[in-house]
């Protein structure tokens, strides 16, 4: 009994005195700009395919997350942006394209100038 209570009284004071890391801001910061570099260096990037399409997406969420850096906390940071890029960054590197279904050409001219009102 006297081990279980001794137990309970190390967590509560741990508890007590844990404190949120607050170095994690120049970790976060240093990832964020490397993962933007290394996104921005594919001449993929601007071109309309689903790869570039989605590099630009985990862009836009690394400038939101280094823009909110010094006003929110880190930990906050990371619970937001972390899960978002990770699932970008998967779905970048599956290689899969756009799935289009575009409809066969018809096989006739409309002649626009043709004011009858038959066929």
């Amino acid at each position: 009994m006297k081990r279980i209570k001794y137990i309970y009284l190390i967590l509560a004071i741990c508890q007590l005195t844990a404190k949120e890391p607050d170095n994690l801001g120049p970790i976060v910061y240093n990832q964020m700009l490397l993962l933007k570099s290394k996104l921005n260096a594919n001449p993929i990037l601007w071109q309309d395919t689903r790869e570039g399409y989605l590099r630009n997406r985990a862009l836009r969420v690394c400038d939101i997350a280094l823009d909110s850096l010094g006003m929110v906390s880190t930990l906050k940071i990371i619970e937001t942006y972390y899960p978002k890029l990770d699932s970008l960054l998967i779905i970048i590197r599956e290689g899969k394209e756009f799935d289009v279904l575009l409809e066969p050409p018809k096989n006739y001219q409309v002649n626009f100038f043709y004011s009858s009102s038959r066929p």
